[in-house]
């Protein structure tokens, strides 16, 4: 194994291997920590040049003695940036080598460069999360000012600042839940910026300032209007019918995201069951996720059957959402998309028969609150597939397949649970 220096060694590299139009070499500051790299600087000069410059301890000339100082200098600026990084890396010591004063302590250059790390890893959702939030501060800066801010430093983030921050979203009729999700992203920014070694932690807000988290309101729909919202007639209106399907399909799947179902592929399907990984969680479980199944009830096989693609290889999509070839942006955006369908048509069904629903989320939580009360809590977080919880998932071995095939039958349903005697067997609602 090759060892690790405890320091960076920082030296100038003249690299003579291809000259330009007029003899010259490019000077490369060389980096040796375990294993070389080398960075660019602006100069170029002839083999004489830099011999009788930065190898010789005492130039002769005016111009050779100052082309060394330009030399020393950058060499020792590489030195600084070494000393400054608390933990090196190639990358950190990049970043602050190459950065101005100003781009290092501009919290919006920051929010971009996370922005095009989240871009990069298909983080679509989470990137444009990150770019209302950057953009909302600019805008609560902006409204008081003739001309519009491009700058705004790590230290006008005070307490004082995010308080009026705050006061300003709730008056803009932004809830606390939307202040939150904006600030968690700049509380993110300043941790990364401070792990970096690029601010000082003492500027750091979050300690005094408490980001407010909303009253986190799960709207569970309970069994008789499940039911009731299950058999509404559609009344030949093709869009609440798919709206529907789609509602119901989330529903019995174990409250599965439409991102999920966008997702499912040909190779998830396996006869009696199809397993998936949660697209939200995917990259930010440490370990190895683990995959959630979902049982092939009757009605999972008529959905599928019916607003699914006919055939298909094992990495094409089931659904006709999601088309090969797209890029992560895309994928977002058609998702959403069809997030507004089922929301619109399913808002528009369910006041048809008397019912005020929100919409796709709804589905999640009611089949949250359906499994915890027909099997427990430890059940519902193996289905909606919540790795976090450790304090259950510890312990917690798992559910026999035969289990999950009954509990999702059931879900059709609809009946409340009798509290005395046996409860009766009674028809499945027809899909």
């Amino acid at each position: 194994m090759e060892k690790i220096t405890k320091k960076a060694v920082i030296s100038l590299y003249h690299d003579t291997r291809k000259p330009n139009a007029d003899g010259l070499y490019p000077i490369r500051i060389q980096v040796y920590y375990g294993k070389q790299r080398y960075f660019p600087t602006n100069i170029r000069l002839s083999k004489e040049d830099f011999e009788d410059s930065y190898k010789t301890q005492k130039p002769k000339g005016d111009r050779l003695k100052d082309l060394k100082i330009e030399l020393n200098s950058i060499e020792s600026k590489a030195n600084e940036v070494v000393d400054e990084l608390k933990i090196f890396t190639f990358e950190k010591f990049e970043k602050l080598l190459f950065a101005t004063k100003i781009s290092l302590t501009n919290i919006i250059d920051h929010y971009n460069n996370y922005i095009k790390v989240l871009d990069k890893n298909d983080q679509t959702g989470t990137a444009s999360s990150y770019s209302c939030s950057i953009n909302s501060i600019k805008e609560y800066i902006n409204s008081s000012r003739k001309n519009p801010i491009e700058v705004i430093t790590f230290d006008m983030i005070t307490p004082d600042f995010l308080n009026k921050y705050e006061n300003w979203m709730i008056a803009q009729d932004n809830s606390k839940t939307t202040v939150g999700i904006y600030l968690r992203a700049t509380r993110k920014i300043f941790n990364q910026a401070i792990e970096d070694g690029l601010i000082d932690k003492e500027i750091y807000p979050f300690k005094k300032y408490k980001i407010p988290t909303g009253k986190n309101t799960k709207k569970a729909i309970e069994s008789p209007d499940l039911k009731k919202l299950f058999n509404a007639d559609t009344k030949g209106n093709i869009f609440q019918e798919k709206a529907k399907a789609f509602w119901f399909f989330s529903y019995q799947c174990n409250g599965m995201n439409i991102r999920d179902i966008s997702e499912l592929k040909f190779k998830d399907l396996h006869g009696t069951y199809f397993s998936f990984l949660r697209h939200k969680t995917i990259r930010t479980t440490k370990e190895d996720p683990k995959p959630i199944i979902v049982p092939m009830t009757d009605y999972v096989k008529w959905v599928i059957e019916k607003y699914g693609n006919k055939k298909g290889r094992p990495n094409d999509y089931v659904f006709p959402i999601f088309t090969p070839g797209m890029d992560a942006k895309e994928r977002h955006r058609v998702n959403q998309n069809f997030v507004r369908f089922i929301n619109q048509h399913m808002k528009k069904l369910a006041n048809s028969v008397g019912m005020d629903i929100k919409g796709t989320m709804e589905a999640r939580h009611s089949f949250t609150t359906q499994v915890t009360r027909k099997q427990g809590m430890e059940f519902a977080q193996e289905a909606l597939g919540h790795t976090t919880l450790n304090t259950t998932q510890n312990y917690f071995a798992g559910f026999q397949n035969e289990t999950k095939k009954e509990m999702a039958d059931m879900l059709m349903k609809f009946e409340e649970p009798k509290t005395k005697g046996r409860p009766a067997r009674r028809k499945q609602v027809a899909a």
